[in-house]
This record gives structure tokens, C-alpha cells and sequence, in this order.
């Protein structure tokens, strides 16, 4: 190998930053699809033990919006057994960094960064369900009994599922690939392309579109901002699993074309879905573009505020 040619793949002794990425998504969608198998087998002897034996059903059976809360839970346990060693390991032998610099420090104000995180995911969803309410876009109700202990038990393991979505899409996107990516190509294209890369990542989906394509895109690029503002994982982290929690569980909202049941009876009047998101929930509206969009300036406040008091 000539030394143009060394200098393409390896640079002050390690393997460049865009080839760690390549290889880092290759394993990462190939454990992905190891890991999971086995908890699809078991879903589908669940299905035919349930009376469905036929192709077509089974494939109805499999559709995301059809799927229970528990397959759910197993698949993000089963993705995170798969990606913490892995990511270790990259970050290890690849990167030759440790594991915590990705972004777990708990630095002088690493609880106040969580803290905001989870504030202010449940603050714009409380707002977001108001505003749909109040303009006459959704019907709520509030179930009672049975239902209402059914919407508790279910918001509880909901709260589990979430958490590890958020810890997982996080090391991925955030922590492991816009680390390293601006390392290699600087810090704004390395936010566009991994948050154009989390938007694509929701391609399969329930009724995903144009507009939720470009929210979650812009979800992408309020949580990298956060991560690269506060230097951690922990603003990001809360921020997305309180964006989740409160849009699904809480207020029973769809979130990203799935629900995962809720406290409330809430159902889409169909009378303004550019604006609701429709099926989609609020990440395929423009009221999720401008919830987003209004995450910029409290990030950038809490920025300026942050390294004022916190580094005195």
C-alpha cells in the first residue's frame, strides 16, 4: 500500500473517522437484525398460538401499529444488549477513546442539563395537547375503572420502553456518529448528515411522510445541538425520552405513527392534519415543526446561562 493510499484509510495512527462510521453502521444494522430474530420467532409462535396461521395474517400481525407494548420492550432490550458491547468495542479499539467521553461525564451541571431535558420535553407536549384540544382538533376523554388502571400499568412499562429508546438512538446517532463524524468533517455537516440520518431511520414507520421526514430531521438537529452545546448526552437523552413519554403515554398522543396507549381517550378529529400530524402524531405536523423550532432558543439561552454560572 503506498502511502497516499495508507493516508486515504488511517490517520495519526487510527482509522479515519468516516470509515469508523461505515463501519460502526455495518455492525450496528447486522447486530441489529441478530439480536432482534429471536425475539420476532417468538412473536410469530405468539401470533399462531393465537389462531394465526396463515401468511397474510401474520404479516397484518407485524404491522408497527399493530404490534403490543411488550414486543416493543423486548426488541430495545434485546438492540441494547447487542449495542453497548459494541459500541464499547468501537470506541475501544477503533476510536481509542474511552466509552464515557462519548458523552456520559457527569461533569458540574450534568443533573441540571438532565433536568432540563425532561422539563422541557414535558412542557411543549403539555403545550402541544392544549393547543390541539383547545383548537378543536382532537376529542379527549378520560376513561374510567378498569381502563383507567389498564392506561397506568401500560404508561409504566411505556416509561421503560422509552428510556431505552432514548439511550439507544442517542449512543447511536448523537453519541458514536456525530462524535466522530465531526471530528472528520466539523461540527455543522456532521449534525446535518446524522440528523438527516435519524429522520431516514424512521422511514418503515406508520404513515410517515414529507413533513415528518423533515420533523424528525429537525428533532435530530435540536438534540445534536444539545449534545454539542452541553458536551454530554444528558440533555439530549432526557429531551427525547420526555418528548416520548409525555406525547404517548401521557397525553395519548401517536408518536412517529405508533401509540403506545395512554391515561386519556384521545382520537384525531381529522379536521386540520397538516397541523396534528393525523395518524402520524405531532412530529408529522407543523405544530411539531414549531414546537422544534422553538427548542433553538431555550437551548441557546441555557448554553450562554450554563457556561456563565456553571464555570465560575
Amino acid at each position: 500500500m503506498t502511502g497516499n493510499s495508507f493516508r486515504l484509510f488511517v490517520l495519526n495512527g487510527r482509522l479515519r473517522s468516516g470509515w469508523r462510521v461505515g463501519l460502526y453502521l455495518v455492525f450496528y444494522l447486522v447486530g441489529l437484525l441478530i439480536a432482534q430474530l429471536p425475539v420476532g420467532i417468538l412473536y410469530v409462535v405468539y401470533l399462531m398460538r393465537q389462531g394465526m396461521v396463515h401468511l397474510s395474517d401474520m404479516l397484518a400481525g407485524m404491522g408497527l401499529d399493530r404490534l403490543p407494548l411488550w414486543f416493543f420492550l423486548l426488541l430495545k432490550i434485546a438492540e441494547l444488549i447487542m449495542l453497548l458491547p459494541l459500541t464499547f468495542a468501537f470506541r475501544r479499539l477503533l476510536d481509542r477513546r474511552d466509552f464515557i467521553s462519548l458523552g456520559f461525564r457527569r461533569d458540574r451541571g450534568w443533573a441540571l442539563d438532565l433536568l432540563l431535558g425532561l422539563a422541557l420535553g414535558g412542557l411543549q407536549m403539555l403545550v402541544v395537547f392544549a393547543a390541539e384540544w383547545i383548537g378543536g382538533w382532537i376529542s379527549v376523554g378520560l376513561p374510567g375503572g378498569a381502563a383507567l388502571l389498564r392506561g397506568l400499568a401500560t404508561s409504566g412499562v411505556a416509561a421503560a420502553l422509552f428510556v431505552l429508546v432514548a439511550l439507544s438512538e442517542e449512543l447511536v446517532f448523537r453519541g458514536y456518529l456525530l462524535t466522530n463524524l465531526r471530528e472528520g468533517i466539523g461540527p455543522v455537516l456532521a449534525l446535518t448528515l446524522t440528523s438527516l440520518l435519524f429522520g431516514l431511520f424512521h422511514l418503515l414507520n406508520p404513515n410517515f411522510g414529507p413533513l415528518a421526514l423533515i420533523n424528525i430531521t429537525l428533532a435530530g438537529l435540536v438534540m445534536g445541538y444539545a449534545w454539542l452545546s452541553t458536551g454530554n448526552l444528558w440533555l439530549p437523552m432526557a429531551y427525547h425520552f420526555s418528548w416520548n413519554f409525555f406525547q404517548g403515554p401521557v397525553f395519548s398522543l401517536p408518536v412517529s405513527g405508533v401509540r403506545y396507549g395512554g391515561l386519556l381517550a384521545v382520537a384525531d378529529r381529522g379536521a386540520a392534519p397538516l397541523i396534528t400530524g393525523a395518524a402520524f402524531g405531532p412530529e408529522g405536523g407543523l405544530i411539531g415543526t414549531l414546537t422544534l423550532l422553538s427548542t433553538f432558543p431555550v437551548l441557546w439561552l441555557w448554553e450562554r446561562w450554563r457556561g456563565r454560572t456553571l464555570e465560575k
